[in-house]
């Protein structure tokens, strides 16, 4: 197999900055758990207070309405589903929080129907998490439920249908199928400024996810325009570094990047890092998305070392916060991997792509563009190393 000398993929830019999304569901309030001492007139005095970790206080809660009300009341699963919600933000709690929501779903539908608000709030919970863990099949397959039945239960253009096209969207593009996701994005931006006209927030922030979109099907010139009229819009009311403005003028770099502008690229990028460093911290998931970004601008420009360095940086805090097997670590790792080709270290990047081939596959499944491109590079690395 004699491919020649492997020219830069296509997205060797990175992944791109994602537009703020929706909020993740809200929990109801914690509380204190609080010890009175009852006077003789019926007043009290608080004795003692010791807040509870929302996890107990929600397991409380929710036993307290299954020995009240039995288990499938309404309230009891809705207890419940806090609980899970709860069980999602502690380390080594989301299997469990899963399984619940799994189950829950399943009651749900029997007791009040899948076509029902509430259980559909359930399975967006799941379809989230999954997301959040890397199933992005299962993922899929659950938010396009989601949203076709909220379509029909609220109608095509009620927000929390929206909300739900725009969360599918988001997966499709990390599964990479880039074309569906972008004409889902386009149709959930044209809805949005039907409803609520072109200055909205949600619409600006949709406008954001629609040219994030835009960049990752290849339409760069399209997706710089949309971007450099939404920075301006936004930075007339100061918001320029808010979540839609961080994410717009990252995604700006990006574009700039595939358009072969690389020194502005390179500015806007260190810009916007600068800000989510400052703003959300060296390790939040879009500063690592910014570097990783910034890394394909030194790449491109041939500088492997400072390409490398800051990629192994990028892979080692995706692994330490989602796994080996998370197919974001993937990506980084498939990145990594890219600019060592570039820079000779064949032995190490064919380590590095035999464990993505080997993922690829069990993630994506072995005809995905992803496997069969890794497998590709690989043969290329056997027939071209010493």
């Amino acid at each position: 197999m004699a491919l020649g000398r492997r020219g830069k993929r296509k997205d060797d830019a990175g992944r791109d900055a994602r537009p703020t999304p929706p909020p993740e569901p809200e929990l109801p309030p914690a509380a204190d758990l609080v010890v009175t001492l009852l006077g003789d007139d019926g007043s009290e005095q608080e004795i003692s207070r010791v807040g509870l970790p929302p996890h107990e206080f929600y397991g409380m809660r929710a036993n307290a309405a299954h020995q009240r009300l039995g288990p499938e009341h309404p309230d009891t699963l809705l207890a419940f589903r806090d609980y899970a919600r709860a069980l999602t933000h502690m380390k080594g709690r989301q299997e469990e929080a899963r399984e619940r929501l799994w189950d829950l779903v399943r009651i749900q539908s029997l007791t009040i129907g899948y076509v029902h608000e509430d259980t559909l709030t359930t399975a967006a919970d799941l379809a989230g998490l999954m997301h959040v863990t890397g199933e992005l099949g299962k993922s899929e397959e659950v938010w396009r439920s989601v949203w076709t039945s909220r379509a029909e239960l609220l109608g095509p253009d009620h927000p929390h249908t929206l909300d739900s096209a725009s969360s599918l969207a988001s997966v499709l593009e990390d599964l990479r199928r880039e074309a569906e996701a972008a004409a889902l994005r386009r149709d959930v931006l044209e809805r949005r400024k039907r409803l609520l006209g072109p200055d909205d927030p949600a619409v600006l922030s949709a406008t954001g996810s629609h040219a994030a979109a835009l960049v990752k099907a290849g339409h760069w010139a399209e997706a710089e325009r949309e971007l450099r009229s939404l920075i301006a819009r936004l930075e007339r009311r100061g918001l320029q570094d808010d979540g839609t403005g961080l994410a717009a003028r990252a995604n700006l770099g990006a574009a700039l990047c595939r358009l072969g502008r690389l020194d502005e690229a390179e500015g806007v990028l260190r810009a916007v890092l600068s800000a989510q460093q400052r703003a959300k911290g060296p390790d939040h998931s879009d500063t690592l998305t910014t570097r990783n970004n910034l890394a394909a601008v030194l790449h491109a420009r041939e500088r492997y070392a400072e390409a490398a360095h800051t990629l192994r940086e990028v892979l080692a805090v995706t692994t330490r916060h989602k796994g080996e097997s998370h197919p974001d670590t993937l990506h980084a790792r498939d990145n990594l991997a890219n600019v060592l080709i570039d820079n000779g270290d064949h032995a190490e990047a064919t380590t590095l792509l035999t464990r993505c081939h080997t993922d690829y596959t069990r993630a994506f499944g072995p005809q995905h563009p992803l496997t069969r491109t890794t497998a590709e590079r690989l043969a290329w690395l056997r027939d071209n190393s010493a």
